[in-house]
């Protein structure tokens, strides 16, 4: 026993030990287990047994404890991008973060944020076992060992907590008059849709704006198939999800049934998309450029900024978008513009430097409050300069985990904090506010066609949920991982975690939540999450 403690061979094969065995997110489930230790994980502790085993024999050791050390900083990297995001990490997700490496290298200092004290403690092992400073007296036990048993307690104690966030926000008192449906638009009229980042239907309904009670959100649903920015932006413009691919793919088919070519080509519209993220991500340069006359990303509107104060790694200062209005020309021809912002992306980008001390989630709030301002100016710039009825959509591409849940950011989670978005129709000049009690987006395309064309000429049992007969069915997926599927059906909710082989049920609300034990009815459930067509 003595031997075992103060040898740094057994050290290091107990440290070993306790990673493969426990470092992984959620309850000491054996499907659990099985499912954070798939294959490529597999093939990563392979190589690291390896590279103990010629530790342990002193073969060219400082050598070996290079190597060693540099693996193991490289694994627990791994191990904690999977409890941070609660998802399997394998060969596509690393295939991945090779291909786009250029961009995401900036949201690693975001990623560590996230980190608790059982992700930073593997490290201050690692540390000990290659401090030449760190002297005790040959009689007490090693320092290391020690620290190697307070690292299994803090393993086991986080299990124990699920962290949960409640929302900040408190809702509005002003009262404004709403309304579910509507017949027609105008096909002359302009639509400016913004799109949100990151945002929830639940993380606006307390935030204050001029003209909108956001309020009125509360007891609606609009759902994403998918909590993803490119593939969402695409389902907005296409009505296709694409759940089952991590990347946009896109055919001229297509493009040319997509919603800004359509109403370029049927009803005359000047198309434009305003973009403060960069389109040159996942495939994005290889179809908005085709499907919008004019596209502006931050890679065009950023050289318009005086200085890099004014944007961050994954966006810009949203306020650019004012300036690109006032060149728009509203008296000419219907207008459709896409407003894509980004200040709530993380580290949720803020005007005053001062609020990158904040919380995250005031950060977020900070940057959504900004957010909404600029709307209210576009709002009052609009008014001012149209003559026109103006149609302004307000969503956004998917919702943000603040904890809930265990989960962080967005991508692997099918709760509603990720996949529940705003969604409302503000008419403008008529100051007029619409929204659908259920919705989503794989239906925008489709409503806003039949919305733009005589009821006459409109299809039977048209996906528009602006009408009082829409129903939804909608499969749902976490983004380039099976860690979470979901359907929406019958005003009801399931989600299958395949970490845990368990089926919830829950409301629309994700309250009620219960386990489906009826193996016939889970199974046919399954069945239909992994279909691959959307109805």
């Amino acid at each position: 026993m003595k031997l075992i403690l103060n040898s740094s061979k057994y050290q290091w094969i107990l440290f070993y030990l306790i990673l493969y065995s426990f470092h992984f997110p959620g309850e000491f489930t054996w499907s659990g287990w099985i499912y954070y230790h798939g294959v490529f994980q597999q093939i990563l502790f392979i190589i690291g047994v390896l590279l103990i085993i010629l530790n342990v024999l002193q073969l060219n050791s400082r050598i070996n404890k290079f190597f060693l050390i540099i693996y193991m900083v490289s694994l627990l990297h791994a191990l904690n991008y999977q409890w941070v995001y609660q998802t399997q990490l394998n060969f596509h997700l690393f295939e991945y973060a090779v291909q786009n490496f250029g961009i995401l290298w900036k949201e690693f200092f975001p990623f560590l944020h996230e980190w608790s004290m059982v992700h930073y403690f593997p490290f201050l092992i690692l540390i000990l076992f290659y401090d030449p400073f760190l002297v005790f007296t040959r009689y007490r036990v090693n320092p290391t060992f020690l620290l190697l048993i307070v690292y299994l307690l803090l393993l086991f104690q986080s299990k124990l907590n699920d962290q949960t966030l409640p929302s900040i926000h408190q809702k509005q008192n002003r009262k404004q008059n709403v309304n579910r449906f509507i017949n027609h638009i105008p096909n002359d009229s302009h639509i400016v849709m913004i799109v949100l980042e990151g945002v929830s239907r639940k993380h606006l309904i307390g935030v204050s704006s001029n003209y909108i009670n956001f309020s009125s959100l509360e007891n609606s649903h609009f759902y994403i198939p998918m909590p993803h920015t490119s593939k969402s932006l695409f389902t907005w413009m296409t009505g296709e999800s694409q759940i089952n691919s991590s990347r946009i793919q896109s055919t001229k088919q297509i493009e040319g049934e997509s919603l800004p070519f359509l109403l370029k080509q049927k009803y005359f519209y000047e198309t434009k998309m305003i973009y403060t993220q960069s389109i040159y991500f996942e495939g994005m340069n290889l179809f908005f450029p085709n499907v919008f006359q004019e596209v502006q990303d931050k890679t065009v509107l950023e050289k318009k900024i005086d200085t890099q104060k004014n944007y961050f790694s994954w966006g810009m200062d949203d306020r650019v978008v004012l300036s690109e209005f006032k060149h728009l020309d509203f008296d000419s021809q219907p207008l459709l513009v896409v407003v894509g912002l980004s200040q709530t992306h993380s580290p949720y980008f803020t005007h005053s430097h001062q609020d990158v001390a904040l919380p995250k989630v005031l950060r977020h709030t900070k940057a959504l409050e900004e957010n909404i301002e600029l709307i209210d100016e576009l709002i009052s710039y609009i008014k001012t300069n149209s003559k026109k009825e103006t149609f302004l959509f307000i969503t956004a591409d998917h919702g943000e985990s603040f904890g809930e849940g265990g989960a962080h950011a967005h991508n692997y989670s099918l709760y509603n904090q990720e996949i529940d978005v705003p969604f409302l129709m503000y008419k403008i000049q008529s100051n007029e506010l619409l929204i659908p009690k259920l919705g989503s987006s794989i239906h925008f395309k489709q409503t806003l066609l039949d919305l733009l064309q005589k009821e006459s000429h409109r299809k039977e049992n048209s996906q528009n949920f602006f009408s009082s007969n829409y129903q939804l069915k909608l499969v749902l997926k976490t983004w380039n991982s099976e860690i979470q599927r979901g359907l929406v059906l019958d005003q009801k909710k399931y989600i299958f975690h395949t970490d845990k082989d368990t089926l919830y049920e829950m409301d629309l609300e994700d309250k009620n939540r219960k386990i489906i034990l009826d193996a016939k009815l889970k199974e046919q459930l399954l069945k239909k999450m992994y279909e691959h067509m959307q109805n």
